[in-house]
């Protein structure tokens, strides 16, 4: 699979997951100028900035090691923005799907509030 194959169809497992749990979708792929965001849920009473990685099996390493300080300030900017643009007043977590394919229905790891925005 390309990479941009691999990355739409992680968006579509965990979207897909995400909703089965009982999360609503508010944006996909969400931009403003550079900033960029994978999905935005509503769960309860709460805004779930979810960033999604994706990757086939055989590449050999976890999806999530690409998730930086560096990458993790630059989501939580595009939150302020996003949250600037669509105030709500409501609690805002930072959350990560790790989807990995292999030989069937992809993997799921749901990491919820895997990162604070304090010092970003």
């Amino acid at each position: 699979m390309k990479t941009i194959n691999i990355g739409r169809a992680g968006e579509d497992a965990a979207l897909e997951w995400l909703q089965r749990r009982g999360m609503t979708l508010l944006e996909r792929n969400w931009r403003s100028g550079h900033y960029e965001l994978d999905l935005v849920m509503e769960y309860c009473d709460t805004i779930r900035i979810v960033e999604v990685k994706s990757l086939c099996e055989s590449d050999g390493f976890d999806p999530t090691a690409n998730m930086t300080p560096e990458k993790c300030r630059r989501i939580v900017r595009a939150a302020r923005r996003f949250l600037a643009e669509n105030p709500s007043g409501r609690e805002v977590c930072f959350d990560v799907v790790a989807v990995l394919f292999c030989d069937g229905a992809p993997r799921i790891t749901y990491i919820p509030s895997a990162f604070l925005p304090i010092h970003m």
